[in-house]
């Protein structure tokens, strides 16, 4: 619903990948190194980045993915977080830029803060 994948080089979204609505995701960025230009004629940066979301994320309302980015397997990434640093698997992560908030401990079997 309203979202929108911009891709140079790869985005993969694993199995069971759940998305809210008005998400973006892209694999590179706009260049912007002289001001004597525009910068739509500056080409782009990180042709060689990927966005790899690995099973079972859940991907909140308006989330924002750029650049070279992994998230890790059964990850959720907050509503109106921006992600542009990898996440590692079983994580709650949150804000702008979207930092790890939880982590599930295998050794209790619960959640906790980090």
């Amino acid at each position: 619903m309203f979202s929108r994948l911009a891709c140079i080089n790869e985005i993969s979204l694993g199995n069971n990948v759940l998305t809210g609505p008005n998400i973006f995701i892209c694999d590179y960025n706009h260049a912007y190194e002289d001001i004597n230009r525009p910068i739509s004629l500056q080409g782009n940066i990180g042709n060689d980045n990927k966005v790899i979301i690995d099973d079972d994320c859940w991907i909140g309302t308006n989330v924002v993915i750029c650049g070279n980015v992994h998230i890790g397997k059964h990850t959720v990434i907050g509503a109106n977080a921006f992600v542009n640093k990898d996440i590692p698997s079983y994580c709650v992560a949150v804000g702008n830029p979207a930092k790890v908030v939880k982590k599930y401990n295998f050794e209790t079997g619960a959640w906790e803060n980090v």
